[in-house]
């Protein structure tokens, strides 16, 4: 039953979280750089600047999908809103992760030590090919600083409280036309099989908002958030979910604590071969 879950699970739910990457990959740029300034631009400016001050953060994360419609099954009507709950750390010195996802009732463990990655399924460790290794959004963000000056609109709002820290508030929109022709943006047009899954046009068209709350005093970002109204592609179609023409909304949400703590991430003792693969000598 473990092994045949996974391949369900990114068969399906999966689909549902290919746009998050685009979701999660601009505003995350700034996320762990922190930032201070009387305007936005100097906000997002120096948030780039101190990027070098954080060497470790602990992230919460919740992303919700809306899809436009609940298909039948066997005469039920299926889920229309999906929730994604992940919590975790990472350290941006060595690239090493730790992060627990709830998938379908389930939770699983990605732990990344080196050059190796491993999953916790129903209490058992497993060592996972490269093919199938996932890469956390905070990681993701550490290629992507270009991408900042893409951004069309970059206004400050009022500032808010974020679990009892005074942050600054700002918020900002892509100029999609010009983001879509970066290096990485390009990838969501595929799946990690390579194939193509969506149209240049399908990612010109997708309407974003980000929202970035920075902590004053140490100039760390506490929280992003962002919406995103895409599309909906080939595959949710196939299953049901969609018709043409009809879009997904998502949102996701990112709270980060705990910058610069000492993480201990060690390989666990016992791990078992991943299906299709030989032990580890």
């Amino acid at each position: 039953m473990e092994r045949r879950f996974l391949p369900e699970y990114s068969q399906e739910v999966n689909e549902l979280r290919k746009p998050v990457a685009l979701l999660l990959i601009i505003p995350l740029v700034a996320v762990l750089a922190g930032c201070g300034g009387p305007s936005a631009e100097q906000i997002m400016k120096d948030s780039m600047r101190a990027s070098k001050d954080v060497k470790t953060a602990h992230f919460e994360m919740e992303e919700v999908t809306k899809l436009p419609r609940a298909p039948i099954t066997q005469g039920q009507v299926g889920k229309q809103n999906y929730i994604q709950k992940s919590s975790g750390d990472y350290d941006l010195r060595t690239g090493d992760f730790k992060v627990s996802t709830d998938v379908l009732g389930m939770t699983i463990t990605a732990l990344q030590v080196g050059d190796k990655q491993y999953w916790r399924i129903a209490g058992n460790w497993y060592e996972v090919p490269q093919a199938v290794q996932i890469t956390p959004p905070l990681a993701q963000t550490l290629s992507v600083s270009q991408y900042i000056k893409y951004f069309k609109d970059i206004q400050r709002l009022s500032d808010k409280d974020v679990d009892g820290s005074d942050c600054y508030h700002v918020q900002a929109v892509p100029n999609m036309k010009d983001l879509v022709k970066q290096p990485g943006i390009t990838d969501l047009l595929k799946d990690p099989s390579g194939k193509q899954i969506r149209t240049i046009d399908e990612l010109e068209e997708l309407k974003a908002v980000f929202e970035f709350y920075v902590e004053k005093g140490n100039n760390y970002f506490r929280r992003s958030e962002a919406v995103v109204e895409s599309r909906a592609p080939n595959e949710l179609i196939q299953l049901g979910y969609a018709e043409p023409g009809d879009n997904i909304k998502q949102t996701a949400r990112v709270t980060f604590s705990d910058f610069n703590e000492k993480l201990d991430l060690k390989a666990p003792e016992k791990v078992k071969p991943w299906e299709g693969t030989t032990p580890a000598p």
